[in-house]
Protein backbone atom coordinates (compact mmCIF):
# COMPACT_ATOMS: atom_id res chain seq x y z
CA UNK A 1 0.00 0.00 0.00
CA UNK A 2 1.02 3.49 -0.97
CA UNK A 3 0.50 6.69 1.62
CA UNK A 4 0.83 9.93 -0.24
CA UNK A 5 0.68 13.42 1.56
CA UNK A 6 0.03 16.55 0.64
CA UNK A 7 -1.11 19.47 3.11
CA UNK A 8 -3.18 18.47 5.83
CA UNK A 9 -3.48 14.43 4.95
CA UNK A 10 -1.90 11.12 4.44
CA UNK A 11 -4.28 9.26 1.41
CA UNK A 12 -4.44 6.25 -0.34
CA UNK A 13 -6.44 4.50 -2.68
CA UNK A 14 -8.06 0.94 -2.48
CA UNK A 15 -10.42 -0.84 -4.91
CA UNK A 16 -13.52 0.67 -3.03
CA UNK A 17 -12.21 4.76 -2.88
CA UNK A 18 -9.94 6.50 -1.16
CA UNK A 19 -9.00 5.84 2.44
CA UNK A 20 -7.24 9.84 4.33
CA UNK A 21 -6.29 11.06 7.47
CA UNK A 22 -7.09 14.54 7.71
CA UNK A 23 -4.49 17.25 10.31
CA UNK A 24 -3.98 20.67 10.92
CA UNK A 25 -1.00 21.89 12.78
CA UNK A 26 -1.01 24.87 15.10
CA UNK A 27 2.32 26.13 15.98
CA UNK A 28 3.87 22.80 16.96
CA UNK A 29 1.39 20.61 17.31
CA UNK A 30 -0.35 18.39 14.77
CA UNK A 31 -4.28 18.11 15.62
CA UNK A 32 -5.87 14.72 14.22
CA UNK A 33 -9.32 15.27 13.77
CA UNK A 34 -10.16 12.95 10.96
CA UNK A 35 -9.91 9.08 9.53
CA UNK A 36 -11.89 7.62 7.36
CA UNK A 37 -11.73 3.92 5.33
CA UNK A 38 -14.43 2.90 2.72
CA UNK A 39 -16.78 0.15 4.69
CA UNK A 40 -15.36 -2.52 2.44
CA UNK A 41 -11.25 -2.01 3.64
CA UNK A 42 -12.03 -1.58 7.32
CA UNK A 43 -10.03 -4.15 9.34
CA UNK A 44 -7.45 -4.37 6.87
CA UNK A 45 -5.14 -2.36 8.68
CA UNK A 46 -5.18 0.85 6.71
CA UNK A 47 -6.18 3.66 9.27
CA UNK A 48 -3.23 1.97 11.05
CA UNK A 49 -0.95 2.41 7.86
CA UNK A 50 -1.96 5.81 7.76
CA UNK A 51 -1.77 7.10 11.47
CA UNK A 52 1.69 5.53 11.35
CA UNK A 53 2.77 7.17 8.26
CA UNK A 54 0.92 10.73 10.22
CA UNK A 55 2.66 9.72 13.15
CA UNK A 56 6.23 9.45 11.48
CA UNK A 57 6.23 12.49 10.12
CA UNK A 58 5.45 14.64 12.96
CA UNK A 59 8.49 13.26 14.46
CA UNK A 60 10.30 13.71 11.77
CA UNK A 61 8.83 17.68 12.00
CA UNK A 62 9.27 17.81 15.83
CA UNK A 63 5.77 17.90 16.30
CA UNK A 64 3.44 16.27 18.72
CA UNK A 65 0.25 15.15 18.24
CA UNK A 66 -2.94 16.12 19.67
CA UNK A 67 -5.50 12.95 18.58
CA UNK A 68 -9.06 14.42 18.37
CA UNK A 69 -10.53 11.55 16.24
CA UNK A 70 -11.81 8.32 17.93
CA UNK A 71 -9.49 6.17 16.18
CA UNK A 72 -6.10 7.71 16.89
CA UNK A 73 -7.07 7.46 20.50
CA UNK A 74 -7.49 3.94 20.18
CA UNK A 75 -4.46 3.85 18.27
CA UNK A 76 -2.42 5.32 21.16
CA UNK A 77 -4.14 2.30 23.64
CA UNK A 78 -3.08 -0.29 21.20
CA UNK A 79 0.52 1.31 20.35
CA UNK A 80 1.17 3.32 24.12
CA UNK A 81 5.04 3.79 22.54
CA UNK A 82 3.81 6.63 20.60
CA UNK A 83 2.22 8.30 23.69
CA UNK A 84 5.52 10.33 23.69
CA UNK A 85 4.58 11.79 20.94
CA UNK A 86 1.60 13.37 22.08
CA UNK A 87 0.53 16.59 23.24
Amino acid sequence: MEIEHSTGRFYTKTKHGEAELRYDIVGSVMRIYHTYVPDEERGKGIAKELTDAAFNFAKRSGMKVDPQCPYVVSYLQKYPDRNKQRS
